[in-house]
């Protein structure tokens, strides 16, 4: 049933791998008393890693929703992947909830994938909060990790509890605000106790003005602003917790439920951002009619599409139907399901706030705004990064060719950072992922349909075009008894602008050329153009200009006409310097700055051109331009160069000429393959 929006509380765990999320969920479970006790990843026997593949690796890599009860309040939680092979999954996750609880590991301090979900929690305009886990650990010094935390995620990030000692000895957590405070924390919490003051009373402005004059806040005042700064972003709150020594995990559950924001905290407007038919920016009242946004897609094998969905305006109620934005098609739905780790409840409806999932849905993908028909708006995609690793597909054997297409189809549905698709520059078919462990593992979901696959490294998308323009003739002429064949065709070509495309012209006078024999002479070079002249690559940024010709009242015919347009294209491009034209993507590297030699180094070796450095706390950002024939397995060198901590993101950014003796070896290995077919 549609909970009280005023009772609900969305939020996700993220962070990077190691931080203890799925353990600390289960602690928040048992704490709870929906499960009778605490499972453990290494059991496989926990409630949001139900998946077979996350059992057997003992790593998350679906996020998976869960809920509990406390203190009146309905807690739905997503847990979600920690490595950045799934940090899609995560980013998906995060468009569902209002607060993203970012776990960091009080051993291992902030990493790149924690800034990396950090700023996408930012950029959704999610209120965010830090749980240090496992404060329990040996060797932990905590100036230094709150200012490792407070360097790289900022300085709005302050402790607002302390745990009276790190280590063993950890019992308990202490509010920075609390009357009485241990001695050797009255110092430390002071500090923290300032910085709070000094972020919570910026979000308003007559109790900025009093404090100004004044000097002080009231504990009622700061109280009433904390979730006000907390859902602006004025403050980052950080919590501690030890789930082994059950430390800190009720003030965790208290903070969620008393200062988190909830679904109608925004006093009827909803958080999510919502753009009209023409692009422009629009409110979407929370009492309006029903639109929801599709954040995650899981194919079951007995159920068919699923669909997980969260309600961001009115109601929906089960066996009803929805329309899908998108498509304007209507889906008929069956009940309604209340998701907790794989299990699924009938519930006869759904409010906004609420998040639920559809079965049996067809047409519809991750992102897709979902509504009763009657809005005028979508709400806006659900930013996830580019995919980073290709591999060319192709089925094992005949029985699988048919098979092969649909299940990649599938398996690309519900994983927003997975593609399938045909790559028009080369005519391969190819998957697309964010590292080899990601496409290993969707590969190996593809093996468990019982289609079997082969991969190879694709080839790089090359186009040909021209340098200068040329000029060429060809003579076709066939006789071999009866009627025979001929046309002559004199072509120029010239290149185009960057992005020009292809231009046929047409300037024969005086009939050389019979006006019927035209369009064959442009279907003869059109389709030269798409195989390519040099190697095999699309031909494009060319016009060509038809200026004379030949023909024969009996022999010639559109065959003829177009077989020595094919010709002479070739030999006018032949003549004006044909070059290759390589993909260069806009590369956006994030180390350790100890990494920032290395990778400069490496990135020159790679024939790329660094645009920009900077130095984010101890994080180096360095923005290339590198060919794309160079990046093809850049996933796995960065993590060996940076022992697994760097990441990047690249988009094709233009395409450039290929150097001469690149150029080279991809014309000979092409005329080598022609040779051999």
């Amino acid at each position: 049933m549609a909970h009280n929006p005023e009772d609900v509380r969305n939020v996700a765990l993220v962070g990077s791998g190691g931080a203890g999320k799925t353990t600390l969920s289960e602690a928040l479970l048992h704490h709870c008393k929906v499960t009778s006790r605490r499972g453990s990843v290494e059991e496989k026997n926990t409630v949001s890693d139900w998946d077979p593949e996350e059992q057997e690796r003992q790593q998350t890599m679906l996020a998976t929703p869960v809920h509990m009860p406390w203190d009146g309040k309905r807690i739905n939680l997503i847990d979600t992947p920690g490595a950045l092979d799934f940090v899609g999954e995560g980013i998906c996750a995060l468009a569902a909830v209002e607060t993203a609880i970012i776990c960091v590991n009080a051993h291992d301090g902030v990493n790149v994938a924690t800034r990396r979900i950090f700023r996408s929690a930012r950029d959704q305009g999610l209120a965010c909060m830090i749980v240090i886990t496992r404060v329990d650990g040996d060797n932990i010094d905590s100036r230094e990790l709150y200012a490792g935390i407070q360097g790289a995620l900022g300085e709005r990030a302050v402790p607002i509890n302390l745990p009276n000692a790190f280590g063993s000895g950890a019992k308990d957590v202490v509010d920075i605000f609390a009357e009485s405070i241990p001695d050797d924390l009255q110092e430390q919490a002071a500090e923290f106790r300032q910085q709070a003051t000094d972020r919570v009373v910026e979000c308003d402005d007559d109790l900025l003005e009093s404090y100004f004059e004044t000097g002080v806040v009231s504990q009622e005042d700061l109280a009433t602003a904390f979730p006000r700064a907390l859902r602006q972003g004025n403050i980052v709150p950080i919590l501690h917790v030890s789930v082994d020594l059950d430390v800190g995990v009720r003030k965790l559950m208290d903070f969620i439920t008393h200062d988190c924001p909830g679904p109608s905290t925004r006093a009827g407007k909803a958080l999510r951002k919502a753009e009209t038919a023409d692009g422009q920016p629009t409110d979407v009242a929370t009492d309006g009619p029903f639109s929801a946004q599709v954040w995650k897609l899981f194919v079951d094998p007995h159920v068919g599409k699923v669909a997980f969905l969260r309600v961001w305006s009115g109601s929906l109620a089960s066996k009803t139907q929805l329309v899908v934005n998108r498509t304007g098609a209507t889906e008929r739905i069956g009940d309604l399901l209340d998701v907790h780790g794989k299990d699924m409840k009938s519930i006869p409806s759904a409010g906004y706030g609420d998040i639920v999932a559809v079965a049996k849905v067809d047409d519809i993908q991750i992102g897709d705004t979902v509504s009763d028909g009657s809005t005028s708006w979508t709400f806006v995609p659900i930013p996830v990064p580019v995919p980073k690793v290709t591999l060319a597909i192709e089925a094992a054997n005949r029985n699988d060719e048919t098979k092969i297409g649909p299940e990649l189809a599938k398996l690309a549905d519900a994983d927003a950072t997975f593609r399938a698709e045909r790559e028009e520059a080369t005519g391969e078919m190819v998957v697309r992922g964010m590292s080899t462990l990601h496409v290993d593992v969707m590969l190996k979901r593809l093996a468990r349909k019982n289609v079997g696959a082969v991969t190879r490294q694709p080839r790089i998308p090359y186009f040909e075009t021209l340098a200068t323009k040329g000029e060429a003739s060809f003579r076709h002429k066939k006789q071999s008894g009866g009627k025979g064949q001929f046309a002559e065709v004199h072509l120029r070509v010239e290149p185009m602008p960057r992005g020009g495309g292809f231009e046929f012209s047409d300037e024969v006078v005086g009939g050389t050329i019979p006006r019927q024999y035209i369009p064959a002479v442009e279907k003869g070079v059109r389709e030269t153009c798409a195989a390519g002249v040099i190697a095999g690559y699309p031909f494009i940024d060319v016009r060509a200009i038809v200026h004379f010709g030949k023909y024969h009242d009996v022999d010639s015919d559109e065959h003829s006409f177009k077989f020595a347009a094919s010709h002479a294209f070739k030999l006018a491009v032949k003549s004006a310097k044909p070059v290759l034209l390589e993909p260069i993507m806009k590369v956006r590297i994030e180390v350790p700055s100890r990494f920032m030699g290395d990778i400069s180094g490496d990135l020159n070796s790679r024939r790329g051109r660094i645009q920009g450095m900077e130095q984010e706390g101890d994080t180096a950002v360095i923005e290339a331009g590198v060919p794309l024939s160079e990046m093809m397995q850049y996933s796995t060198e960065l993590r060996s160069l940076t022992a697994g901590e760097g990441d990047y993101e690249f988009t094709l950014d233009h395409y450039d000429v290929v150097p001469a003796h690149v150029a080279g070896d991809v014309i000979a290995k092409h005329e080598k393959e022609l040779t051999h077919a």
